[in-house]
Parts: structure tokens; sequence; C-alpha cells
């Protein structure tokens, strides 16, 4: 319980120092379509220009990323010790130093409309790409669109998740 309110503290925290604050509707803060995503992270119909700031996964130093989650929209399965849950996949880059001096702070938020922290994800020594699944009980979900936000000290980038039932 601690560690949610830490969370929703950081979080608010990061929209007080320079932020946009989503407040009151879907539209207020641009869900005006998905990435439609597969299981394996392929796009698979529509792109939402305005979304995800995708990078090569092949490429050593791809700078700042965030590509899409997958799949997308999602739905809830069984996932045994994770019970009934939304299983969502992404990826993120930053700047690559091939030395392992130089590390890289970055934050990455699932948030709703109302504000609700889906999931948080905090890096104080990224060093190039990285994969990372979560689930997400079914229980938390109370909207069909969440956005997710990946912040460091100087780049940013969103992306829309739709949620199915």
């Amino acid at each position: 319980m601690g560690s949610i309110l830490m969370a929703k503290l950081l979080f608010i925290l990061m929209f007080l120092i320079g932020c946009d604050t989503p407040t009151e509707s879907n539209e207020d803060i641009g869900f005006s379509g998905i990435t439609e995503t597969d299981s394996s992270g392929a796009l698979i119909g529509n792109v939402d220009s305005e979304d995800w700031c995708p990078f090569d996964m092949n490429s050593i130093d791809s700078g700042f990323g965030l590509n899409p989650v997958y799949p997308n929209p999602v739905t809830a399965q069984d996932w045994g010790p994770f019970g009934n849950s939304y299983q969502i996949c992404y990826q993120y880059s930053t700047p690559h130093d091939s030395t392992w001096s130089s590390f890289n702070s970055i934050s990455i938020n699932i948030v709703g409309v109302n504000q609700d922290t889906l999931h948080t994800l905090n890096d104080n020594y990224a060093n190039g790409q990285v994969g990372v699944c979560a689930y997400i009980p079914d229980s938390l979900i109370t909207e069909p669109i969440y956005r997710m936000y990946m912040t460091s000290s100087n780049w940013e980038c969103n992306g829309d998740i739709q949620f199915n039932e």
C-alpha cells in the first residue's frame, strides 16, 4: 500500500514541475486513438501518429524511445500467479554508453484520465534498450483507455493503451 502512495506522490510531483496535467476527459488529454499491435509488437492496424516514439531494437544506440505496448488493445486473461490480469509488454530506450559509466534516469507511468496510476517503473540506471512486461489486475481498470508516459530530465513521450473487457 505504501508503494502505491509513493508512486502517486511521485507522479503528482512530476506534473507539478513541468508536465501538463490531464484533468477532465479523454479528449482533453488527447485520447484520439490507439496504435494497434499484436502479441509480438507488430503493427496490425490503426497507427496513432500522435503516440509513441518508436526506435529500432536492433540498433545498439537508438537514443531515447518508447515503442508501442503490445498487444494493444489488450484483453484480460488468467495469468496463474497474477490472477485475472492484463499483460502488457513494452520496450524503452535511452542513450547507450558502452563504458557503462553514464546512466539515464527515466520514469514510466500508466495513468488514467482521473489520475489513477496502474503501473510505475523508475529506472535510475538505464543504459540502452530494455523490454518489460507488466501484469495489471483487471480490478484496477475503470476506463477503456489509459496513457503511458515516459519521462527523463530532458525528454518525454507518451502513448495510449486500450483495455478490453
